[in-house]
């Protein structure tokens, strides 16, 4: 079986460490699919690791719409290069252009869509987005199923006018032989404090998130100074695209609520596996967007007790795990910060060992991705239908 993964970008991101894992995954099975990713921009730092470790990976570089003549007509001749047996759509502009990718071939092509995003409230997308994201619903009986990663996700979508006809959950998928927790002896928080210059005493809550509204850092620099002014002696690490650099005010926040020598500022990073086991705490500050949170299966896998608010399926995936908080409120979370401070380490440990258990019970990545395969499997059985060109726009985007 031959698989064409078409997504809208291979920076990193939720939706893209989760295709990167899944190709690896069928990758090294030979009864699994072989992969083909394309992606419509050009393809950051993830599509160029999975190039790296021999994953098919093409680009139609759509850099703005004047190309989007061009970036059609290149699709077209990938697919008809390739000749999958099917074709997955990931995100919302990958969605729609696997839509035309599968009219686009010699034959019409089983195709799925992959919804990465809850939809709490539609007018907080980007006008833009808005338009794709409607574009999607008026499309979305097309697809033979619409694959999602969280069941509030099905829930926002079908309330947006989605098809619920196909919608099936299937969660987000982590390897708890690369996320896996610190050594008993705890050298991995020492190394960790070492590596970025963290006085060894502080309890350590990592915010692990690329810096965006849905992500609300102004509550989590809050919710970390609240913290200490409970008492908690807390340092504050912040990762993920555009961290390093604060805009203004973020920067008040910090300087408001923050000693100098209590906050860490690391932006993009791709050795988060390596330092993760060694945080205390985990938190996750989502006011939206969220659906599957794969820091929360990452750390929860690793053995760290997390905090997240309660956005898309946090509160399920965490279980005993974790602590839920509601969003935009930060007493909650320097609550949460306290409670999980005064457990100490060893009932930390004891919390976060639940969660790893959850992760190998519930996510594991061979079981995803075993769902995957045998979802393909299950749509390619399926007799052929009679395509319906009907309302299909000649261009998208």
């Amino acid at each position: 079986m031959k698989v064409l993964h078409v997504i809208t970008a291979l920076n990193y991101g939720g939706a893209e460490a989760m295709l990167a894992k899944l190709v690896g995954q069928h990758g090294a099975h030979s009864a699994h699919p072989d992969s083909i990713v394309l992606s419509l921009l050009p393809p950051g730092r993830v599509g160029q690791e999975m190039a790296a470790n021999g994953i098919c990976v093409e680009t139609l570089g759509l850099t703005n719409l004047r190309r989007l003549p061009e970036a059609m007509a290149r699709l077209t001749r990938i697919v008809r290069r390739y000749e999958p047996d099917l074709i997955q759509g990931w995100m919302y502009h990958g969605n729609i252009a696997a839509a035309w990718a599968a009219r686009s071939g010699r034959r019409n092509l089983p195709m799925l869509w992959n919804i990465r995003h809850s939809l709490h409230d539609i007018r907080a997308e980007k006008r833009t987005s808005r338009l794709v994201i409607r574009l999607g619903a008026l499309l979305s009986r097309r697809p033979k199923a619409i694959i999602y990663n969280a069941a509030a996700s099905v829930r926002q979508h079908v309330a947006n006018g989605y098809a619920p006809e196909g919608a099936i959950v299937i969660p987000n998928g982590f390897d708890p032989q690369c996320f896996r927790p610190d050594e008993a002896d705890g050298h991995g928080r020492v190394r960790l404090r070492e590596r970025f210059g963290i006085e060894p005493d502080p309890i350590l809550v990592a915010v692990i998130a690329r810096r965006h509204p849905m992500k609300d850092h102004a509550t989590a620099i809050e919710a970390a100074g609240r913290a200490r002014r409970m008492g908690h002696d807390v340092h504050l690490l912040l990762a993920g695209a555009g961290t390093d650099v604060l805009p203004t005010d973020l920067q008040g926040a910090c300087e408001h609520w923050l000693p100098r020598n209590r906050l860490s500022l690391l932006g993009d990073r791709p050795d988060v596996a390596e330092w993760l086991p060694g945080c205390d705490i985990v938190a996750l500050s989502s006011a939206w967007g969220e659906s599957f949170p794969n820091i929360l299966g990452e750390a929860m896998a690793c053995g760290v007790s997390c905090i997240a608010t309660d956005v898309g399926d946090s509160r399920i995936i965490m279980g005993e795990g974790g602590v839920c908080v509601p969003p935009g409120d930060p007493a909650a979370i320097a609550n949460a910060i306290a409670l999980l401070s005064g457990m100490g380490a060893q009932g930390r440990r004891r919390k976060g060992e639940l969660g790893r258990a959850r992760v190998i019970k519930e996510f594991s990545l061979a079981a995803v991705a075993a769902r995957y395969a045998e979802l393909y499997e299950t749509v390619l059985r399926q007799p052929p239908t009679i395509a319906n060109n009907a309302g299909m726009p000649r261009c998208v985007g």
